[in-house]
């Protein structure tokens, strides 16, 4: 008499033979094993950078809308108490103007926050004052004014002698600050927008009399923080903190396209002492950071070399990354 299985264990034998065939020849094929986690790993990179770029340095993407921005300092003032409005289209540097005013007259009293709405706020180039937090809403954008006419000249550097593209003044910063003691610029991931694309294309076709203008420079200053927000598409090198003391960059995003946008330096520490770098995602044209004294005998004559900085915990997608030797004067941490 022959034994006959039940269907199911007959069913089980025949898939535990055909797995014991197809598994060794699976896991001895390295190339095909290799395949499969390069591909899960790329497919979590890729969704954890769609996250930082569309919702900030975090994995849980955008915040619900109408996320109330907190208070950190003993005032709050509002752009649009002072006249601004966010529609991409009205000049608001006036209104800027005057709400900085207002906070350096509170300094003594722990300064203010000076909130911005989400909206799109044109401006030309503003100055920060000290005991001040700049707060970007979500959906906040700050935009730099086209008009190269709009932005003021500065005198050059005194480390650098000269502009870094033409002899003479340089044209300034969009957020500019000089001087300044316990300055703040945090948010939602709102975003700061240099409108670099008509900088570039006029650079390349050498329409410019000055040097470009960075996105965001503090001069001369110490406790600085910049946090939780989006820095993008800068005419030129994109933060640029110059002989300054304590510097804090935490979760900020950097963008400017990797391919013709020439000079868009994400962060650029210049004759700084203590500055803290981390968790950043920074993806330009140029060198993701870049610490500077100067260069040749301008740098070498005022005399402050960078020291004593920290950076840790990046995702850099740039033209270059390095620490580098300019000439005589070094570059390094």
């Amino acid at each position: 008499m022959v034994e006959t299985l039940p269907v199911g264990r007959f069913q089980l034998q025949q898939h535990r033979l055909e797995l014991k065939r197809w598994a060794p020849a699976f896991l001895s094929s390295h190339k095909t094993l290799f395949t499969v986690l390069w591909i899960a790993a790329f497919a979590s990179v890729f969704l954890w950078q769609r996250n930082i770029v569309g919702g900030g340095f975090s994995i849980f993407g955008k915040a619900g809308p109408g996320r109330p921005m907190p208070k950190t300092r003993p005032f709050a003032l509002n752009l649009t108490d002072f006249g601004a409005v966010g529609d991409g289209v009205t000049v608001n540097t006036a209104a800027f103007e005057r709400a900085v005013l207002a906070i350096s007259k509170l300094g003594k009293r722990g300064g203010a926050q000076l909130n911005v709405p989400p909206g799109k706020w044109l401006t030309a180039p503003f100055n920060l004052t000290s005991h001040m937090t700049l707060f970007l809403a979500e959906d906040a954008e700050i935009l730099g004014i086209e008009d190269e006419r709009q932005w003021p000249l500065m005198p050059p550097l005194p480390s650098y002698g000269y502009g870094r593209e033409h002899h003479g003044p340089r044209y300034g910063s969009l957020i500019h600050g000089q001087n300044l003691k316990d300055v703040v610029i945090t948010g939602h991931n709102g975003t700061i927008n240099g409108q670099g694309q008509s900088w570039w294309k006029k650079y390349r076709q050498k329409l410019l009399n000055h040097t470009r203008g960075p996105l965001v420079q503090i001069m001369w200053s110490s406790d600085i923080v910049i946090s939780n927000i989006t820095l993008r598409d800068s005419p030129f090198w994109t933060f640029h903190p110059y002989d300054c003391k304590n510097v804090t960059v935490r979760n900020v995003t950097i963008l400017a396209p990797i391919f013709e946008a020439p000079n868009t330096d994400g962060i650029d520490p210049d004759s700084c002492d203590d500055v803290v770098i981390e968790d950043c995602y920074i993806s330009v044209g140029d060198d993701a950071i870049a610490i500077k004294s100067g260069w040749d005998q301008y740098g070498i004559s005022y005399g402050r070399p960078s020291r004593n900085i920290l950076i840790r915990n990046l995702i850099v997608r740039s033209m270059c990354w390095r620490i580098n030797r300019q000439r005589d004067v070094w570059w390094g941490i």
